[in-house]
């Protein structure tokens, strides 16, 4: 069992709180125990961040339980438990996990936060066609739908109507109805490649084909405008299912114009739309529908929606893809300012899409702080050689014909064209472009990209003090644990003989508790001495008898009602003051107060007795783990030397101090 009070002690290193940042502290050392040091900047690390201000130790009083936990790391590492495979493993789990706060620009997030503010300040009334091509086809396939998507691009550019192209050639099924028209959207609406191509184009333009999971857009910017808000609407329905006859959208549109009638009429829309739509969801809520805003619902809908100037303004019906409608405005709201709307927009950003900008930024810095270079000669040969049979992936490489050159290099590193020919032969399919230059530099990027990582990863414990200090604390901290469990904890299960043999050595020190059972009859001082003195007799005589508690208080008329009341139970000390103030002994006794009279009938009284070993334990087991610990930490000391450098020791506190005056 582990309890509150040896973990306060013994996992203090588990507790990782808020980094203190790195410190300019000289590495001398402070404290030496057996071979194992540490430095006046890792103490100070340590000490800054477990403790807190609501339970600040002094400084000689947190290097004392530091040194004692040195002191027991020493025998986890003596006895080997940093060689297992289990004790690695762990490690490395902790060092994954802390090293990805180092290796992605954390910042980033708030810069992308404005640029997504800035965006969402305009939408934009966006048309596509769309070929299909899944993320992971293979390159012929990719190949093809690139071709494809380009094609139908040059079929615009020369001329044809964007609405009839998308209409005959998008794999986007409702082209067939909105001829490619997505309304207008807004930020965090469609892929990121997708939104920055839109963002980027001006109306009436035509984009390239563009790339996302799903294949490539033709995209044609209609119109921008300034943002509209979000509104509040309730509907009304007659649903048309897709591929509907033409015989069944009359129909439905002669059902939507008679409700229309009867609103025009001074029928309630709330009733209507109960009674009468056929979106059951809202119509429960008499059409209500959620706040929405720009891009969140079909086209046409938005459109009528926001299109009403008032609130309870309705709108004509109106037919989107799912049928005829009609809208009724309750309520609009102009767009929210930046702080109001961070929230909103934090919420809609992607992770993977932050992570992917994060390390995009963190690698740019790298490049940028490891002066890295790439040769244009030795790039220039694979730009040469990779025609679309070699983008296909047919990569024939020829040793000799390999440059014996490098083609990029940082930090003093450089890595060589046959490495990166390697490289494309194992990771070539991960990019596509049919654009032998654009192809290469996408390698070229994925390439540096993981060099530039694996190097920062490598060295993250020279470059950042705090990360090594951390990293310190967990390996000391699973060797604490480790070597705690064999020391004390399995000597302190339940079931072990040591423990057990403590209980019975100390028994007598743990006893239950004196406890009394008795029926306590009260009598109000208000009933006066005669009738006090009358009640007292009659309860003594009745107990005597053997009456039980409900004869007793039986014995008069409703008159004692008032005065007379009983109590029964078991009592242990201080739970009542009457039981406190009689002696403990079996029989009737009679106690006054300022309150009353009480006759006690003392049915029995329990001596105390040593605790049964179950209940005992939870009493016995901090006593024991103490005094396993310390003749523990006494072996310790006499078998590790402890070494403080009393002028680090010194300087330490006075820094402390310092910042503490600064504060």
């Amino acid at each position: 069992m582990i309890t509150s009070k040896y973990l306060k002690l013994t996992l203090l290193v588990f507790l990782i709180g808020s980094m203190a940042g790195a410190q300019d502290w000289k590495e001398e050392v402070l404290l030496t125990v057996n071979d194992s040091r540490v430095s006046a900047g890792e103490f100070m690390w340590v000490y800054r961040k477990n403790n807190s201000n609501t339970n600040k130790s002094t400084v000689d009083e947190y290097l004392e339980l530091y040194t004692l936990f040195k002191l027991k790391v020493e025998q986890a590492k003596e006895e080997a438990y940093h060689q297992t495979e289990s004790f690695s493993r762990e490690l490395e789990g902790y060092r994954k996990q802390l090293a990805k706060n180092y290796l992605t620009d954390q910042g980033i997030k708030e810069e992308l936060l404005k640029n997504a503010y800035e965006r969402s300040k305009e939408e934009i009334n966006v048309y596509h066609i769309l070929v299909k091509c899944p993320a992971d086809a293979i390159p012929s396939d990719t190949i093809m739908a690139y071709d494809k998507a380009k094609n139908i691009r040059e079929r615009i550019r020369l001329g044809e109507p964007f609405v009839s192209v998308a209409r005959g050639a998008s794999d986007d099924p409702s082209a067939m109805f909105n001829g490619g028209n997505l309304g207008y959207l807004t930020v965090f609406q469609t892929p990121i490649v997708f939104e920055d191509a839109i963002y980027s184009m001006k109306p009436g333009e035509l984009s390239r084909p563009v790339r996302t999971s799903e294949g490539y857009h033709i995209i044609k910017v209609q119109d921008r405008r300034p943002e509209s808000g979000s509104v509040k609407v309730a509907h009304i329905m007659k649903a048309t299912p897709p591929g509907a006859s033409k015989e069944i959208i009359n129909e439905t549109k002669s059902e939507i114009d008679s409700i229309y009638s009867l609103l025009l009429g001074g029928g309630s829309f709330s009733e209507l739309a109960r009674n009468y739509s056929d979106d059951k969801g809202s119509a429960l809520n008499g059409g209500e529908l959620p706040w929405f805003s720009t891009g969140q619902m079909v086209h046409e809908f938005s459109e009528a929606a926001f299109s009403l100037l008032r609130d309870e303004d309705i709108t004509l019906p109106f037919r989107t893809m799912y049928g005829w409608h009609i809208v009724k405005r309750i309520d609009r709201k102009a767009a929210p300012g930046y702080e109001e709307k961070k929230n909103i927009l934090e919420s809609k950003m992607s992770q993977s899409y932050l992570e992917s900008l994060g390390k995009k930024s963190f690698i740019d810095k790298l490049k940028n702080e490891y002066n890295y270079k790439v040769n244009s000669e030795c790039l220039d040969w694979f730009y040469s050689v990779a025609d679309s049979a070699f983008r296909a992936g047919s990569y024939r490489w020829y040793e000799k014909d390999i440059p014996d050159n490098d083609v990029f290099s940082y930090a003093g590193r450089e890595v060589s064209a046959k490495d990166f020919a390697d490289f494309i032969s194992k990771m070539g399919k991960r990019a596509f472009s049919s654009d032998s230059i654009e192809y290469i530099n996408r390698l070229l990027d994925l390439k540096s990209y993981e060099d530039l990582e694996n190097y920062e990863n490598s060295i993250l414990e020279q470059k950042y003090p705090e990360f090594r200090y951390l990293m310190n604390e967990f390996h000391d901290g699973i060797l604490l644990f480790e070597i705690s469990d064999k020391e004390i904890w399995s000597k302190t299960s339940k079931d072990s003989d040591e423990l057990r043999a403590y209980w019975e050595s100390r028994k007598n020190e743990f006893l239950t508790e004196e406890s009394i059972r008795a029926r306590i009859f009260s009598i109000d001082e208000k009933a006066g001495k005669r009738r006090t003195k009358i009640l007292v007799r009659e309860i003594r005589a009745l107990i005597k008898q053997g009456a039980d508690s409900s004869s007793i208080m039986l014995l008069d008329d409703g008159f004692n009602k008032e005065f007379l009341s009983y109590s029964h139970n078991i009592y242990k000390r201080n739970e009542n003051t009457v039981i406190d103030n009689i002696r403990w002994h079996t029989g009737t006794i009679v106690f006054k107060d300022s309150n009353g009279t009480y006759i006690v009938d003392v049915e029995n009284v329990k001596e105390a007795s040593p605790l049964p070993y179950d209940e005992a334990i939870s009493f016995i087991i901090d006593d024991y783990q103490e005094m396993i610990e310390k003749n523990w930490v006494q072996q310790l000391r006499n078998k590790y030397p402890v070494r403080i450098n009393k002028v680090i020791l010194n300087r330490i506190k006075q820094a402390l101090a310092d910042e503490q005056d600064n504060n």
